[in-house]
Order: C-alpha cells, then structure tokens, then sequence
C-alpha cells in the first residue's frame, strides 16, 4: 500500500491539482530563495534540537556554547570568511544568513535554559511512524520528538510563531500524530499528550494542541476523499493560494478531464 506524507494530504486538501503536480507528477517548481532562507532557518534549528535531545538520551547535556557552534558549522557554507559574512550583511535586505544567526542565537538560549535541566526523558526522536488506512493511501511521517516525565508522554511538533489563528492549518499534522502514535503505542495512549514547542514563541514549553472526534473524523475524510478521487480538479482563482501557486502555468492550461477519468 503507497504511502504519502502529511504535507502531501495537506496539499491535496489545499488544492487537488497542486497535489497532482508536486507529489505525483513531481514538477519541478520555482522556489523563491526567502523561502530557501526560512526552510533551512527552521531545519537548521530542528537539528540542533535533535542534536542536543540524543545527547540528552546518552545522559550528556551539551552546552549553550556547543549548539552554537553546531549552528555556525551547519548555517555557514564551507570556507566563509569574516569578509564574506560582512559583505552579505549588506547585500541582502531580508533573511541573510549572518541576521538569521542573531535569531538563532537567542531561539537556542531560550530553549537551552528550558530544557538543559527538565527532568525530561527522551523517548524518540525524528522516528518514523504510520498510519494504517482502510484506503488505498497510508500516512507514513515522523513524530520530532516523543519526551516523557512524570507517567506522561508528551507527542512533540517543533513550530516556527505557531498562531492560534492558524490552528486549523495543523489539524491533518496533529491526527496523523494521534493516529500514529496510537498505532505504534495503543497501551500508551491514556498517558499520551499532543502538542507543540514554538521555538519562536514567547516561550519554548510545551503546549497542548488537543485533539477531538470530529477532528479525527475530518483527518479520515480527506485520506478516504485523496482515495476516491480520479480527477484531481483545478481550483484556478477560486482560493488565495493561486496567487502564489508555483504551478499557476500549467493550471492554467489543464484539461485533463478525459484522460484522467479514461486512466481512472
């Protein structure tokens, strides 16, 4: 049975036609580089996070001053020099990587006076899980961190200035982790909790994203819908996204409507 990731369903409840072209045609897509700066910004910091997480699992607290070393040596290319960082300082208005540096710096002090001596245990970290699905789709992703302490475990999504407004952008992401924790630990689910660390908040504790039946239901509607449907419709001009759709050309010249039901 294929499996898609969470972004894949995400993108096919978006849009059916984006899903089509960027996870099953696999078009190639015009990425603007401040969206380059920001993705490796946040995978960049995730890993530091991982980093000092498998530390702590070995029983070692690595020091503030070794996760800011273990940012320079990822964040900086190879062979940069004092005079490059200087000049890029100056040549980029938005998200260079030497000001990206000052955000990381005070995200990683943040975190590290929260977690350096919590009384927390790391269960897994970056793991795979799946979720079984009566259709012809699984989910298969990965859980950022599962922590533990006190008789709880604490299903972990590293955010980047989570709002509250955006919740509902992040409900596919929470059911597939109550799904695919329950598949993987079902005995562990009464002491289970579901949330989120926003390492650009005004804190970086823990905090719950609860989770109810007609969420779940919702997550299980849309994995039921990706599987029935045969023609993956446009929504051309009909929701905000188009404006910035990568595959705004070959939307806009789409009429599958034959072939894609013939296939079907």
């Amino acid at each position: 049975m294929p499996g898609i990731s969470v972004e894949a369903l995400k993108d096919f409840q978006l849009c059916e036609r984006l899903y089509d072209y960027r996870h099953l045609e696999k078009i190639p897509e015009k990425i603007y580089s401040r969206d380059i700066h920001t993705e490796k910004f946040e995978n960049t910091i995730k890993n530091i996070m991982y980093f000092f997480f498998f530390k702590k699992q070995a029983g070692i607290v690595p020091s503030y001053a070794s996760l800011l070393n273990r940012w320079e040596k990822m964040w900086f290319p190879k062979n940069t020099t004092s005079y490059d960082i200087i000049t890029e300082q100056h040549e980029s208005v938005y998200g260079n990587i030497s000001s990206l540096t000052s955000k990381a710096a005070a995200a990683l002090l943040m975190f590290y006076e929260e977690y350096a001596n919590a009384d927390i245990v790391p269960m897994a970290i970056a793991e795979e899980y799946t979720v079984p699905s009566g259709s012809a789709y699984n989910i298969e992703d990965k859980f950022d961190l599962i922590l533990y302490k006190n008789g709880t475990y604490y299903i972990t999504k590293i955010m980047f200035n989570y709002k509250q407004t955006n919740k509902n952008q992040f409900l596919i992401d929470f059911c597939a982790m109550y799904n695919g924790f329950s598949n993987r630990h079902p005995k562990r689910m009464a002491n289970a909790r579901f949330g989120y660390i926003d390492i650009l908040g005004v804190n970086t504790r823990f905090n719950d994203f609860p989770i109810n039946s007609n969420d779940l239901n919702l997550f299980a509607y849309w994995l039921d819908k990706l599987q029935d449907t045969k023609v993956f419709v446009p929504k051309r001009g009909l929701i905000p996204y188009c404006k910035k759709c990568p595959y705004d050309k070959p939307c806009s010249e789409w009429n599958g409507w034959d072939r894609e039901v013939n296939n079907g």
